[in-house]
């Protein structure tokens, strides 16, 4: 069961997606658990710091190499006994979650790359960073190169 959950995180085009209009942040629930995501612009992160003392786990996405903020990421939060209670895709680099007191099985992914936690949620607040690697256009080339006679041919894919 823990890969199949671990499949549907990587699957970020699988997720529930809902849209941010400007500064105005539209709070969402799945099975009980109320979420929003933003943060996209200065003023989207000014807006979610407004209402962050509303929820009690607060997750930051970023780039691992270059702290950059990361869109889109895949987040999937499952009971104890494996259950997944939500399963949702990020719109801007901050993800703000209210959930219930207890433990939970956390799973956040960006480009295939699934980072997992465990966490405990009781009285207190959760501000939690991920940073997850990002493939750019030139990890995606290769270069090849062989002799041709007495020309190289060169093919970049």
């Amino acid at each position: 069961m823990l890969s199949s959950l671990m499949i549907a995180v990587a699957a970020a085009g699988c997720a529930f997606r809902y849209g941010q209009a400007g500064s105005y942040l539209q709070p969402m629930a799945e099975y009980g658990v109320s979420y929003v995501s933003g943060g996209d612009s200065e003023a989207g992160m000014d807006a979610m710091l407004a209402i962050a003392d509303r929820f009690n786990v607060r997750l930051t996405m970023v780039d691992a190499a270059r702290g950059d903020p990361l869109p889109d990421a895949a987040i999937l939060v499952s009971s104890q006994d494996g259950r997944s209670i939500l399963h949702a895709s990020a719109t801007g680099p901050m993800f703000y979650l209210r959930l219930p007191t207890g433990v939970y099985w956390l799973a956040i992914g960006y480009q295939g790359w699934v980072r997992t936690r465990d966490i405990a949620v009781d009285g207190q607040a959760l501000d939690m960073t991920f940073r997850l690697p990002v493939r750019t256009l030139e990890d995606d080339w290769l270069l090849c190169s062989s002799p041709r006679g007495n020309v190289a041919v060169t093919a970049v894919w």
